[in-house]
C-alpha cells in the first residue's frame, strides 16, 4: 500500500474547501473562496466548514429561505454558520432536515442567557411547539415535533458554545441547559404519554434523574439514566391495575424519547440503576423504594442516589421522593465496607479500559473526570451526614462547598475544578462534530488537529498545547487524588495553619470513615510522625498523606501506622531512610502494603529495619542462593561463642525477604516453599556445624560422623512459614574412636541434638526452628538418636506400614553427605516396596478414617480445615503417597519427596488421569496458599479457612484476589476442595467413582 503523502493531502483538501467556498460564493454573492484561511479562520475544521455551508446555502433555497436576506439582516449569522459548519456535522444535518431554525439563529440573542433557558423558559417552548388547537399533539406526530424541539435548541446552545471565546467559563452552564432541557423533554413526554393513555388512566408517576442529569451535569451526548416511582391516582386504590398502567406510562415515556421513529431518537434513556437493576421492576412505590434503601441495597446504590433529582412527572410524587427516598444517602458512609467498595469499583472502572485506549480516555482514565468525581463524592458522603450544605448534587457545586467549609484547601478544590472545568469542554468537543458518545482522544492527527482548534477557538490552537494542558490537569488530579483525604488530618494533628484545616472531630471522623479503627490512636501516630521542623518531620509530613491512604487499603490501617511510627523512630537518624521516603514511592507504597497487611513480615521488618531498603528493588527481593546463604552464616558466625544466634539472625533476613516478596505477590508457592526449605535446610546445617564444633572440642570426641534426615513437609521441600522442622537424627562412629569414647558417644551424640534444638528453639527476635523428632522410631519412648545399624534393625523387625508411608519424605539435609547417602539406601527397600500387601493399604485407610474422625477439632467446620478437612491437604498428601507405595518400585519418577512431583509422576505413568491430577493438585495448593497467607496476616498459625470477614478479606488480597474478593476465595477453596475429595475417595479409599 503506498503510504500517504501529507503535503498532498493538505493540498487536495485546500482544493475542496476553495471548491466548495466557491459554491457557496456563486449561491450568495459572496467572496469567501478569494481567502479561504482568513474566511474560515473560526472554524475547527475548514474542509468541513466549507462542505457545510454549502449544505446550508442549497437547503434553503429548496425550502425558500432567503439566506442571503438573513446574512444581511445579522452580521453575526454567517461566522455562526462557519462555527457550527466547522465544528459539528451533526447539527449542520439537522439544519438540513429543518432549516427553519437559521432564522432563529439570525436574530435570537445568546441562548444561555436567556429566559428562554431557564426551566419554566423550556417547559414552555416544548408546551407551546406541542399545542395543536387547545389539545397535545401525539403519537408519531407528537415524537416529531418534541425531538425536533429538543435539537432546534441545542443547536442555539451549540452555536453559543462554539463561538465563546473561553468556552470552560460557560461549561457549567451549558451542562446545566442540557440537564434542564432533558427535563423538560421527560416532563413533555410525560405529559404525551397521559394523553394517549385517556381517561382510563388511574396512576402517575415520578421520573427521577440520576447521574450526571441528576446532578445537572448532562453532557450533550450520554446515557440519561431515570428511574420511575409510581403511586395511584388520588382518589384511586393502590392495586395491579395501578401498577401495570405505571409501567406502561413509563415504558411510553421512554419510546417518546428514544424509541423507533422517522425523527432519530434523542438519547438512549438507562433505567438499569432502579432498585435489583434490570431484573427489578421498572416502577416502584414511595414505601417499596423505602424499604429497599433500608434492607437491601448495596453501598453503591447509596452512592448513585446522591445525584437523584425528580425532574418530571406527578409534582407531588416528585416531592415526597425528595422527601422519603433522597435522605438515604446521607447513611452510605457509615455502612460496613463502603469506602472500600467505591475504591473498588473505581479500579474495576479502569481495569475495563483497553490498554491501547488508557492514556487517552479522559472521563475514566487515572486523573480523568471520574477520578475528580469520586473524590468529591467520597468527601461529601463521609461529610455529609454532619454538614447539611455538602449535601448537593453538582460537582462543580460541591467543590466549592467543600473548600468555603475547610474539607479541602482553596488551592486543591482550584485545581480540581479547573481540571474538570477543562476536560468536560475537551469531552464536548469529542461529542459535538457527529452528536456521538465519545471519550477518548482521537490517533489521528487532523481529528486531533480539529479537536485543539475547537477547544481552544482563539490564540494559539495547537495539537501540542492540547496534549500539554490536558497532561497536566490529569497529572493534578491524580496527585491529589492520592492525598485529598488525608492532607487535612495532618493540618488538624499538627495544628498547622498553612493551609485551610478541618478540626480534630472532623479528621477522625475521616480516619472512622477510611477504616480506621482507633482514630484517636491514629491521631496521636500522625501528630507524633508529623510535628516539628525537623527534616523528619518535613519528610514526614509529606509522604504521610500517601501512606495513610495506602494503609487504608489494607485490612489493618492501625496496624500499619504504628508499624511504620515504629520502624522510622528506628531509622529516623539515617539519610538514607529519609532519602527512600522523599524519592521512592515504589518502596513507599510497598512498605504501606507490607506494613497494613502482614503481622509476621511487619515484626521482621521491624527487627531488621536496615531491610527495608529492599522494598525499593524487586531484585533485592529475589531468592538468594543457597550458598550465598551458607557463606553468609559462616561468616558471621566464625568464632563466636554465639554462633547459632548469628545463623538465626541471617535466617531471619531470609525469611524475612521471602515474606515482603510474598506479600508483595512476587512469589508463587513453589518459590515460597523452596526460599523457605532452603532457608531451614541451610540453618539446621550451619548451626549443627556450629555445634558440633564446640561440644566436641570440649568433649575431645570428633571422629564420628553425624546426619539430620528431614521427615514431613520440610522433608517434602515444602514449608510454610510456621512449619515444624521434623527430623531424625543418625550417627556412626569413627575408626579411631578409643573404648571410653566409644561408650560415651551416644550421650555425646544425643547432647548434640539437644542442643542444636535448644538453641534454635530458643526465643528472640528471630524466627525459631522448631525441631520435632517424633516421627523417629518408637516415637518419644524411642532413643532421640541412633546409629545406621540401629535404624536398620528396628525397620527390619518392627517398623509399622505408616512408617514406612512417613519415609516417603525422609531427605538428608545436614551434617555427613555419605552417612545421609548410606540412611538413604536403607530406606529405599522400605519406601518403595516391590509390592504392598493389602493389610498394609486396609491399615492405611483405617488410620486415615480414624484421623478424619478423632483428630479434627471439636467444633470446627471439616470443610474449611486446611489440613485435615474435606478436601484438604492429608486428603490430597495421603492419596499421592498410596500411589507411591504401591507404584515407586516400577516407576522411578514416584522417588520423591514432593508431593507434587510425585502427582505430576503418576499422571505421566497413566497411575491416575490428568483431571483427577488437576483437582488433587488445585487443592493442595490453595489449601497450602491460604495457610502460608494466613501466617503472613495473622503473625501466627492457622488451621483453618477463617470465618471472620477481615481476616479473609486479608488472605484474599495476599494471595492476589481484588479487593472485596473473601467471599470468591471462600468458593474458590470449598470448590476445588470438593472435587479433589471426590478423587480421594475414589482413588484412595476405592470408592465407586461418581461425577468426579
Amino acid at each position: 500500500m503506498r503510504k500517504k503523502d501529507p503535503a498532498r493531502q493538505r493540498s487536495q483538501a485546500l482544493e475542496r474547501t476553495q471548491r466548495f467556498l466557491g459554491q457557496f460564493d456563486e449561491m450568495l454573492g459572496t467572496e469567501l473562496a478569494q481567502d479561504p484561511e482568513s474566511a474560515l479562520a473560526a472554524a475547527a475544521d475548514r474542509d468541513s466548514a466549507a462542505l457545510g455551508l454549502v449544505r446550508i446555502a442549497e437547503t434553503c433555497h429548496q425550502n425558500d429561505i432567503n439566506l442571503r436576506q438573513l446574512l444581511d439582516e445579522s452580521p453575526i449569522l454567517l461566522n455562526r454558520l462557519i462555527i457550527v459548519s466547522g465544528g459539528s456535522e451533526a447539527t449542520v444535518d439537522h439544519l438540513v432536515r429543518w432549516p427553519q431554525v437559521i432564522r432563529t439563529l439570525a436574530h435570537e440573542p445568546d441562548f444561555i442567557d436567556s429566559l428562554a433557558s431557564t426551566p419554566e423558559g423550556l417547559e414552555d417552548t416544548f408546551t407551546e411547539a406541542l399545542a395543536d388547537q387547545g389539545s397535545l399533539l401525539t403519537g408519531e406526530q407528537g415524537i416529531t415535533v418534541l425531538r425536533r424541539t429538543y435539537r432546534d435548541l441545542v443547536t442555539r446552545l451549540v452555536v453559543q458554545d462554539l463561538e465563546h471565546s473561553q468556552p470552560e467559563e460557560i461549561v457549567e452552564d451549558v451542562t446545566r441547559v442540557l440537564s434542564d432541557l432533558a427535563a423538560a423533554v421527560f416532563q413533555a413526554a410525560y405529559k404525551i404519554a397521559e394523553v394517549e393513555q385517556g381517561e382510563r388512566l388511574r396512576a402517575r408517576i415520578a421520573v427521577v434523574a440520576m447521574g450526571k442529569c441528576g446532578a445537572r451535569e448532562l453532557n450533550y451526548v450520554s446515557d440519561v439514566d431515570v428511574i420511575f416511582a409510581y403511586a395511584p391516582r388520588e382518589g384511586e386504590e393502590l392495586d395491579d391495575e395501578v401498577r401495570a398502567q405505571a409501567t406502561d406510562l413509563a415504558t411510553r415515556v421512554t419510546e417518546l424519547i428514544s424509541g423507533g421513529a422517522h425523527e432519530p431518537a434523542l438519547w438512549e434513556i438507562d433505567t438499569a440503576l432502579r432498585p435489583e437493576g434490570k431484573s427489578g421492576a421498572l416502577v416502584r412505590t414511595i414505601d417499596e423504594f423505602v424499604q429497599y434503601y433500608q434492607k437491601v441495597a448495596h453501598n453503591w446504590e447509596f452512592q448513585a442516589l446522591l445525584k437523584a433529582r425528580p425532574i418530571a412527572g406527578c409534582p407531588e410524587l416528585c416531592e415526597q421522593f425528595e422527601d422519603d427516598v433522597s435522605p438515604f444517602v446521607w447513611t452510605a458512609g457509615a455502612r460496613s465496607g463502603f469506602v472500600s467498595e467505591v475504591r473498588s469499583m473505581r479500579r474495576r472502572v479502569v481495569s475495563l479500559i483497553p490498554k491501547n485506549e488508557l492514556d487517552r480516555h479522559i472521563k475514566l482514565g487515572p486523573g480523568g473526570l471520574r477520578d475528580v468525581e469520586f473524590t468529591v463524592q467520597l468527601l461529601q458522603l463521609v461529610h455529609g451526614p454532619h454538614d447539611k450544605d455538602l449535601r448537593v448534587r453538582s460537582t462543580g457545586g460541591a467543590l466549592r462547598i467543600l473548600s468555603s467549609h475547610n474539607y479541602l484547601a482553596s488551592h486543591e478544590a482550584r485545581t480540581l475544578a479547573s481540571a474538570y472545568r477543562f476536560m468536560r469542554v475537551v469531552e464536548h468537543r469529542l461529542q459535538i462534530p457527529r452528536m456521538a458518545r465519545e471519550a477518548v482522544l482521537p490517533e489521528r492527527t487532523s481529528k486531533l488537529r480539529a479537536l485543539a482548534r475547537s477547544v481552544y477557538p482563539v490564540e494559539e490552537r495547537s495539537v501540542d498545547r492540547l496534549k500539554k494542558e490536558l497532561a497536566g490537569h490529569m497529572r493534578a488530579v491524580r496527585a491529589l487524588h492520592k492525598q485529598i483525604f488525608y492532607r487535612p488530618i495532618l493540618d488538624a494533628a499538627t495544628g498547622s495553619a498553612q493551609m485551610s484545616t478541618v478540626s480534630e472531630a472532623v479528621a477522625r471522623d475521616r480516619l472512622t470513615a477510611f477504616g480506621y479503627q482507633d482514630p484517636a490512636a491514629a491521631m496521636r501516630h500522625i501528630r507524633a510522625l508529623s510535628t516539628g521542623l525537623n527534616r523528619v518531620a518535613y519528610v514526614q509530613r509529606q509522604v504521610l498523606p500517601a501512606l495513610l491512604d495506602w494503609f487504608s487499603r489494607g485490612v489493618d490501617p492501625d496496624a500499619g501506622l504504628v508499624a511504620f511510627r515504629r520502624l522510622s523512630e528506628g531509622l529516623s537518624h539515617t539519610t538514607w531512610y529519609l532519602a527512600m521516603l522523599r524519592d521512592s514511592g515504589v518502596a513507599v507504597k510497598n512498605m504501606a502494603r507490607v506494613l497494613s497487611l502482614s503481622r509476621f513480615a511487619s515484626d521482621l521488618l521491624i527487627s531488621h529495619p536496615q531491610s527495608v531498603q529492599w522494598l525499593g528493588n524487586n531484585e533485592r527481593l529475589q531468592p538468594s542462593e543457597p550458598d550465598a546463604i551458607a557463606t553468609r552464616m559462616r561468616e558471621r558466625s566464625r568464632r563466636r561463642d554465639d554462633g547459632v544466634a548469628a545463623i538465626r539472625k541471617v535466617y531471619g533476613e531470609e525469611i524475612l525477604r521471602t515474606s515482603l516478596a510474598d506479600t508483595l505477590g512476587l512469589y508463587d508457592l513453589d518459590t515460597v516453599m523452596t526460599a523457605l526449605t532452603n532457608a531451614m535446610d541451610i540453618t539446621v546445617h550451619q548451626a549443627l556445624s556450629h555445634v558440633r564444633m564446640r561440644l566436641d572440642a570440649m568433649s575431645g570426641i570428633d571422629d564420628y560422623r553425624f546426619c539430620i534426615i528431614a521427615m514431613g513437609r520440610l522433608g517434602g521441600a515444602e514449608i510454610g512459614y510456621y512449619s515444624d522442622a521434623d527430623v531424625m537424627f543418625v550417627y556412626e562412629p569413627g575408626e579411631t574412636l578409643t573404648p571410653a569414647q566409644r561408650e560415651a558417644l551416644p550421650s555425646h551424640a544425643k547432647q548434640v541434638a539437644l542442643t542444636l534444638t535448644s538453641e534454635l528453639e530458643t526465643r528472640s527476635a528471630e524466627p525459631i526452628v522448631d525441631i520435632d523428632a517424633d516421627l523417629r522410631p518408637e516415637g518419644k519412648s524411642g532413643p532421640l538418636v541412633r546409629t545406621l545399624a540401629s535404624y536398620a534393625k528396628y525397620y527390619s523387625a518392627w517398623s509399622e506400614p505408616w512408617e514406612a508411608q512417613a519415609l516417603l519424605r525422609a531427605r538428608p539435609i545436614a551434617g555427613d553427605e555419605e552417612l545421609g547417602q548410606a540412611f538413604t539406601r536403607l530406606i529405599d527397600p522400605l519406601r518403595y516396596p516391590e509390592e504392598v500387601p493389602e493389610s498394609s493399604l486396609m491399615q492405611m485407610r483405617r488410620l486415615k478414617a480414624r484421623m478424619e474422625s478423632e483428630r479434627l477439632p471439636r467444633g470446627g467446620d471439616k470443610k474449611r480445615h486446611l489440613k485435615l478437612g474435606t478436601g484438604g491437604l492429608s486428603d490430597v498428601e495421603w492419596t499421592v503417597q498410596m500411589l507411591q507405595l504401591q507404584h515407586a518400585h516400577t516407576h522411578p519418577g514416584l522417588r520423591t519427596t514432593s508431593t507434587l512431583d510425585a502427582l505430576h509422576a503418576a499422571t505421566q505413568n497413566g497411575l491416575i488421569d490428568e483431571d483427577s491430577a488437576h483437582k488433587l493438585e488445585a487443592a493442595w495448593t490453595i489449601a497450602s496458599r491460604v495457610r502460608s497467607a494466613a501466617v503472613l496476616y495473622k503473625g501466627r498459625g492457622s488451621d483453618s479457612l477463617p470465618t471472620d470477614e477481615t481476616e479473609l478479606e486479608a488472605i484474599a488480597l495476599l494471595l492476589g484476589y481484588e479487593p472485596g474478593g473473601g467471599y470468591q476465595l471462600v468458593d474458590d477453596y470449598l470448590g476445588a476442595t470438593r472435587r479433589a475429595r471426590k478423587v480421594m475417595e475414589h482413588v484412595f479409599f476405592g470408592f465407586e467413582p461418581e461425577d468426579i
